[in-house]
């Protein structure tokens, strides 16, 4: 991207739907999926003489986001009515927060695993407060009229509101990654985008470069993955800078991404907070959070990645990249240390950081893989941590080899067995007796006089092919550390003779 005499500012407004049973002010059902208007009632619908009653769930969920990204947590705030009139708002106003949000001036920190060079980006949140959802208006499904569908009328949500602190598309990008990943954590929300469960309205403005005033803004909607937030920002930077170096000026407005057509198109002029005649709701109390309710939520946050990372690279002296793969998903996290556990609690590993790796490369490669392909969880694709850490201690003790450990794993997805078991059904148990192998090398080297006077003539790589004439011929799995250790002997004792 061609901007040299330009700094992008960024800021991001990222609306998280929540995992709640029932909606934010009624008992109806939040859940996605349902037809047309199933999940709806007389409260999310605005029907005169009905009384809302906040989600205590949801009150919860938006502290847990708070915390997880270092947020101050307000023990007083208010719900506020956010009025516009527009066909999918019922009610004529939205159930939101405006001048107490419930967590704010917090932080996120991103880094490009892209960069090796690159360092961490702290990124500021303005704050984070709660609001309903609005229903949706259907524009396809009718050749003459708008349909309405308010099913997602009530349903939890909190806003994420970042600080301008953001100076790249891509950055824009690893944020909202940064996002999903948190939400999906602490267990608040699926942060799915294509389903509506994570939305993001970017703010856009440009300004010469060395300059700290604010440009005119644009805000983009419409974006339903994390790419098309990162083209969107890309074609509105550059179509900002060329408009200004054209002479021309920014006018604020709201635009829509068009993805098929790669590019925006205006929508109307962005409306400012004095627009929405913002006021305390006077049906609903003020949300007072108590100290004791806030050490609840605190105790129950699981380990977020930034500290397990730590933990793997100092702890079990993990590479960064091993600790960052494992730590993208806290199911995988905590498959990982749930294996490592119960790999040293059995005794098969005096070691933890050896075991440590053999954990993560068995997950980082076969688990991974078999979740991939069969499109599952890491907590139901086949294999628990007690069984795959009993595989591990297999090779890690030298009782299988790699090929047969891949194998052996690869029988485990489908079968109940323990490892010790198939492993002994299939004839992968390797071999150190050093009694039954020493007669097939002596045939190997018989049958090989060819190769053998080479070997003793100086070409020494011959000895893999005396190892794999072994492996092949010896009926089980001989330990190849153990055949090359024969070998070498009793080609020593030929040379001898």
């Amino acid at each position: 991207m061609q901007h040299e005499s330009y700094e992008p500012v960024i800021g991001l407004e990222v609306h998280c739907q929540l995992m709640t049973t029932s909606k934010a002010f009624s008992p109806d059902s939040a859940a996605f999926g349902a037809g047309p208007n199933e999940h709806v009632d007389p409260v999310s619908l605005g029907h005169p003489g009905t009384l809302p009653v906040a989600n205590k769930r949801m009150v919860e969920y938006a502290i847990r986001m708070g915390l997880a990204t270092h947020c101050t947590i307000a023990p007083v705030s208010i719900l506020a009515r956010k009025h516009y009139f527009y066909p999918d708002l019922p009610k004529g106003y939205q159930i939101s927060q405006y001048e107490t949000p419930i967590c704010s001036n917090g932080y996120l920190d991103i880094l490009d695993p892209d960069d090796e060079a690159s360092s961490p980006r702290r990124i500021r949140l303005n704050r984070i407060h709660m609001e309903e959802d609005a229903g949706k208006s259907l524009h396809d499904q009718d050749p003459l009229d708008t349909l309405l569908d308010y099913n997602r009328c009530g349903v939890p949500l909190i806003e994420i509101v970042s600080e301008p602190d953001i100076r790249t598309a891509r950055e824009a990008y690893l944020y909202m990654q940064k996002i999903r990943q948190l939400v999906r954590y602490i267990g608040i929300s699926d942060g799915n985008m294509e389903e509506g469960s994570l939305r993001c309205d970017a703010n856009v403005s440009v300004r010469p470069k060395g300059t700290t005033s604010l440009g005119t803004k644009t805000e983009i909607k419409n974006m339903n993955s994390f790419r098309n937030v990162e083209r969107a920002i890309i074609h509105e930077i550059r179509r900002q800078i060329n408009v200004l170096k054209e002479g021309g000026e920014i006018v604020q407005e709201t635009l829509l991404w068009d993805a098929n057509a790669q590019k925006t198109r205006s929508m109307r002029s962005k409306e400012l907070a004095h627009d929405y005649r913002y006021f305390p709701d006077p049906d609903l109390p003020i949300i007072r959070v108590s100290t004791e309710w806030l050490d609840d939520i605190k105790s129950s946050l699981p380990a977020l990645p930034e500290a397990r990372i730590e933990q793997y690279v100092a702890d079990y002296k993990l590479p960064l990249y091993d600790a960052q793969v494992l730590t993208e998903e806290r199911e995988v996290s905590d498959y990982f240390e749930a294996t490592l556990s119960e790999l040293l609690k059995k005794g098969d590993a005096s070691d933890v950081e050896p075991a440590a790796k053999s954990v993560s490369n068995f997950i980082m490669t076969d688990v991974l893989r078999t979740i991939n392909e069969k499109q599952a969880h890491v907590d139901s694709y086949g294999i628990s941590p007690e069984r795959l850490a009993a595989l591990i201690a297999l090779r890690m003790k030298g009782d299988i080899s790699s090929s047969g450990a891949q194998e052996l794993f690869d029988l485990m997805v489908d079968r109940e067995e323990a490892p010790e078991v198939l492993a002994k059904e299939f004839n992968l148990l390797q071999v150190s007796d050093a009694g039954a192998l020493t007669p097939i090398v002596d045939e190997i080297l018989e049958a090989n006089p060819k190769q053998l006077h080479a070997y003793l003539g100086g070409k020494e790589q011959l000895i893999g092919f005396f190892i794999g004439q072994v492996m092949r011929t010896f009926p089980g799995s001989p330990d190849p550390k153990m055949v090359r250790s024969i070998l070498l002997e009793r080609i020593g004792a030929l040379k001898e003779d």
